[in-house]
Parts: structure tokens; sequence; C-alpha cells
């Protein structure tokens, strides 16, 4: 009975919070969704804040991070960067799947980070960044400082990052855009090819 009860209040507060964010939701609004009283919240988890840190590390434990670069051990850096980015642009814009739980906390701790942000980055951030990052570093010179290879990574990640944020404000600029699949492997495409550009641009600036 007490697992069943810590499952109910687990499923209600990711709707919840995904719904309204940790500011403006209430345990409250999350025992009345589960048919429980605040009384299990205090038993099971302690307060608001331990609770809302347990309901992202179970949302993080559901999450498949090693999903994200499934390489050939024959591919190249070049291809290795052209799925990573695929990959990333699929489920910015969703089309990997439906918007989740962790979707809505990844924007709400953007925008004003709690705690919470370590578990995501340490979960689900890093362990992706990484795999971009020994991409990144193979295609650029063996000499290339570490700053270079952060901006090269960031740069990567802040092109695939505007479709998923300003998706709402391309769809008004230009209402003929449709996020189907064959888009976002367009846009991937795209975001590669750029960001090799540039690299390789840095290649011959330091020969």
């Amino acid at each position: 009975m007490a697992k069943n009860t810590r499952q109910k209040l687990i499923d209600a507060a990711l709707e919840v919070f995904a719904e309204q964010g940790y500011q403006n939701s209430t345990v409250q609004q999350i025992v009345e969704r589960a048919g429980t009283n605040i009384a299990a919240i205090n038993y099971h988890f302690g307060d608001k804040a331990s609770f809302y840190g347990h309901v992202v590390s179970h949302a993080l434990a559901q999450t498949p991070c090693a999903e994200a670069a499934d390489f050939g051990e024959n591919q190249s850096p070049e291809e290795q960067l052209h799925i990573f980015i695929k990959w990333f642009i699929r489920n910015a814009t969703g089309i990997n799947s439906q918007p989740s739980f962790l979707d809505s906390v990844h924007i709400q701790e953007m925008m004003n980070p709690s705690p919470v942000l370590d578990l995501i980055v340490e979960n689900f951030i890093r362990p992706n960044h990484m795999k971009l990052r020994a991409i990144v570093k193979a295609l650029l010179p063996s000499d290339a400082t570490e700053q270079q290879i952060r901006h090269h990574c960031f740069s990567v990640v802040g092109q695939c990052l505007h479709y998923k944020f300003a998706r709402p404000v391309m769809e008004r600029l230009y209402q003929d855009i449709e996020f189907t699949t064959e888009y976002a492997d367009e846009l991937a495409r795209h975001i590669a090819n750029v960001s090799l550009a540039g690299m390789r641009a840095m290649h011959k600036s330091q020969s």
C-alpha cells in the first residue's frame, strides 16, 4: 500500500509540475490529483523541495541517455557529428517523442535554476555533452585550446536549441514551416555543415 501511494504521488507530481512549474505548483494540487493527503508527502518525501528532487530523479531514471549517440566503429567524426545533431534536433523539436516532464523542467531550470539543475546536468546533459566534446575534439587541430573546443561545442548546442526555444516565433514568422522528420533532418544537415565549415576554417588559419 505504501509503495502504491508513493507512486501515485510521483505520477501526480509529474503532471502538476510539468503543467504549472515548481514555483506555481502546490502540494495540495498534487495530493488532490493523487487522491491522497499532504501527510503522505511529508511521510514519503519530506518538504516540497525534496519531493521535487525525487520526482526529477525518477524522470531522469526513465530517460535512455545512451541513445544520444549510436555511432558505428567505422564512422568518421564528420558522420558522428551529423548523427549527434540529428538526434539533438529531433528531440529538441519533439520529433522523436512527445513533450515530457523533463522538457518542462529543463526550460524552467534555464530561467530559474534550483539545486535540481545539478541532477539534470550530471544525469542527462553531461553524458551527452561529453559525446559531443569527443567529436569536436577529433575534428579540430591537435593543438586546439580548451576554450576553442568549448566554444565549438556550445555553438553546436546553441544552434540546435534555437529550434526548441524559438520555434513559436519561427512558426509565426514563416507560417509554412512544419516541423516534420524531413524538416528536422534538413536542419540537422545545415547545422552540421555550418559547424564543420567553422572548424575547417580554424584548421586553415592555424596551418
